[in-house]
């Protein structure tokens, strides 16, 4: 993680406890437009007015992503009430494999509103590239799966102007992301 990105995790978990602090708009991310899990264009924008936790994986990701979103659907039921005013974006980073139909099949596991999006290896490396996430496929020739996929595993939070607002490691626990959903909710945006 570059140390801004470590200062902004460290600003966000040592103002968690109140809630009112100055969150700094962080100079990653950016609109989009990619495919979702019902086979329509989406477009970030549209989620104007509400939280946005976005997270780059793929569906036979043995650990990192069932992990996170198992985090994230603690994170819902923790907030209550204030989980409406909150999205989750996943997007692949293994369209040859997530169709929209496999990325909602994986999703209804999980108890979030989340949406799961695909697109064109270009359009998906386009957004990868504005959220400075990477990921690489590992050939695995001895393999039934034939490849994997090495994925950063940084999770996004945007404001409800679509701002990115903090950049949470892999470990951050439930209390800090939800803390960090709070701290968004209540800044002036």
């Amino acid at each position: 993680m570059r140390n801004w990105a470590r200062l902004a995790v460290l600003l966000i978990l040592l103002a968690a406890g109140c809630y009112h602090a100055q969150l700094p708009v962080l100079p990653v991310g950016g609109d989009f437009t990619l495919t979702d899990f019902n086979n329509q264009r989406f477009e970030l924008s549209s989620l104007r007015g509400k939280a946005v936790l976005i997270f780059f994986g793929y569906t036979s990701c043995p650990d990192v992503c069932p992990t996170t979103l198992s985090k994230l659907s603690s994170v819902y039921k923790r907030l209550g009430g204030e989980s409406q005013r909150l999205k989750t974006v996943y997007i692949t980073v293994d369209p040859a494999r997530d169709t929209p139909t496999i990325l909602k099949e994986d999703l209804s596991s999980f108890r979030l509103d989340a949406v799961g999006l695909t697109g064109t290896k270009p359009e998906i490396d386009k957004v990868v590239g504005l959220y400075g996430a990477s990921y690489e496929i590992i050939p695995l020739p001895d393999s039934a799966a034939k490849y994997t996929v090495a994925h950063s595993t940084t999770l996004y939070a945007l404001d409800t102007k679509g701002r990115t607002r903090i950049l949470f490691p892999y470990e951050a626990s439930v209390e800090d992301i939800v803390n960090g959903v709070k701290a968004i909710l209540a800044s002036n945006s």
